[in-house]
């Protein structure tokens, strides 16, 4: 509970008062906390008091912080600061989101797939900048996908979670946190436990998972066990996509069986190919009309419905730089003509049906 916690009403660093406790997870806890002089709220990480003189702990910890800083990106959250709690427990402070993780909009049923393309593109887009950091995430699951929505409502995703992320060129940490990952996302390398094969495609399979997932509503892969679900993850394939959803786009279901492919010769090789893949497997079904913004970040505008009009684009600067969605201006287009013949061939018509009545009395 939020009042039993002693952090809650403390000032952190002198300028960061802790409002309430969001969340808790293995090795973190998570609260919102306002700057006592900008009045602005911020999501204050902290690590767990059981793991604060943890020295490995403490080196992810640092590492993350490290990571994030180092990813500017717009689907990547923000980190501003580093302090420490009165007894030394290090926190990082991050930018506050509004807004739920695609695990709870999971909760609801399947995505359409206009969700689908605009969340997995933008996922895709923050991992690719990460990949070419020489970053690995290792734990890309719906949980540490957050779909924010700022405050003019527009939708944007955010990456979360860098804690086990592998940094290409820097030393492997060991301790008790051997398995790195979550069992249903985790790649087959990552299930049998090499991690020294643990690389950029990692990464692929578990957004394939994701993809499955968004499209499907059920895991690609899961079972009661860890155990299980590795074992799942080494020998089983995921139930076919076309038999839980009839409208999946033959193109699609080959690019999620690509992603999660063991063979790693046939398994997407980068997370760029999978991006591209994506927009080339959702673009002809939902008529995708694809547009960059100054700020980079990637836009799926649905294109609008069949009607007589001509739309054009016209985006201002300022909607550009803030990534919002381009404005459709509908211009009527004009009727073409009556073509005067036709008027012509009807006025024949009645006179003959006029003339052949008027015969027909005479004769009565």
């Amino acid at each position: 509970m939020v009042e039993d916690d002693p952090l809650v009403d403390t000032v952190v660093a002198d300028r960061y008062r802790i409002i309430r406790k969001l969340a808790e997870g293995g090795m973190s806890a998570i609260y919102e906390a306002q700057h006592i002089k900008l009045m602005r709220s911020f999501a204050l990480k902290s690590l767990l008091p059981m793991l604060a003189h943890n020295e490995e702990a403490v080196q992810r910890f640092q590492r993350e912080a490290e990571l994030i800083g180092g990813l500017r990106h717009p689907n990547v959250i923000d980190i501003s600061d580093w302090v420490e709690l009165p007894d030394g427990t290090p926190c990082m402070v991050l930018e506050f989101l509004h807004g739920a993780a695609l695990q709870v909009r999971l909760q609801r049923g399947p995505l359409p797939w206009e969700a689908i393309a605009r969340i997995g593109d933008q996922t895709m887009s923050a991992i690719a900048l990460a990949h070419r950091n020489g970053i690995t995430h290792r734990d890309l699951k719906p949980e540490n996908i957050f779909i924010s929505i700022d405050d003019s409502g527009d939708e944007r995703v955010k990456l979360l979670d860098f804690g086990v992320s592998k940094l290409r060129g820097v030393g492997r940490l060991s301790g008790v946190y051997r398995m790195l990952g979550t069992p249903s996302y985790m790649s087959p390398e990552q299930a049998s436990g090499q991690n020294d094969l643990v690389g950029n495609s990692t990464d692929v399979w578990a957004m394939g998972a994701i993809l499955y997932e968004m499209a499907t509503q059920q895991r690609a892969f899961g079972a009661d066990t860890i155990e299980d679900t590795l074992a799942l993850i080494q020998t089983a394939s995921p139930y076919p996509i076309g038999m839980l959803r009839a409208d999946a786009n033959p193109a699609f279901v080959d690019l999620i069986d690509r992603a999660l492919s063991r063979d790693p010769e046939r398994r997407t090789q980068t997370i760029e190919e999978l991006r591209a893949g994506l927009r080339t497997a959702l673009e002809p079904r939902n008529a995708y009309r694809l547009n960059t913004p100054v700020a980079g970040i990637p836009i799926l505008a649905p294109r609008a419905a069949k009607t007589p009009t001509v739309t054009p684009f016209q985006t201002s600067p300022a909607a550009s730089m803030a990534g919002t969605m381009p404005v459709q201006i509908a211009v009527p287009v004009a009727p073409p003509k009556a073509d005067s013949r036709r008027w012509l061939v009807l006025a024949a018509i009645i006179a003959l049906v006029t003339l052949v009545n008027l015969v027909i009395a005479l004769v009565v």
